[in-house]
């Protein structure tokens, strides 16, 4: 009697340690990793947005600049290490161009009749031509 109850424990014992385990399904994940664009639609539109300002392809409308971007570097990347042997530029280098929106998105050069967007240098509009002219508000 004991060895019935010594060699059904090892019966059981086997059979559940030799139980096939079924693989679990392995839940399908987007293998692209999606990147924070600098610039986006207002309208959220699909497949829109860009490292680059301009307009939405699917509705026209000019992009927007996402400070999401901006997180998403310090996140990744940490604080900029700012080199301490800066040198100053030389006398005969040209200064850099300002760019052409401000953190508050105002056109350095903007349109004098009204049209959207704007330039970062004095150049002709890209909607009706005309030459923009200096915003003043710019630099508040």
């Amino acid at each position: 009697m004991k060895t019935i109850k010594i060699l059904l424990f090892f019966v059981l014992a086997i059979s559940f340690s030799c139980k096939e385990e079924k693989p679990k399904p392995v839940l399908q994940e987007n293998t692209q990793t999606a990147s924070v664009k600098h610039y986006i639609c207002a309208n959220k539109c699909e497949n829109s947005g860009s490292d680059v300002q301009g307009a939405c392809p699917v509705c026209k409308n000019p992009y927007l600049h996402n400070d999401a971007f901006h997180s998403q570097d310090l996140l990744k990347n940490g604080p900029l290490n700012v080199p301490t042997n800066i040198q100053a530029p030389a006398a005969n280098t040209p200064a850099a161009p300002s760019p052409a929106q401000n953190a508050k998105g105002i056109y350095h050069y903007s349109c004098t009749k009204g049209c959207y967007g704007g330039s970062g240098t004095a150049s002709n509009c890209t909607n009706c031509g005309e030459p923009l002219a200096h915003n003043q508000v710019y630099h508040n």
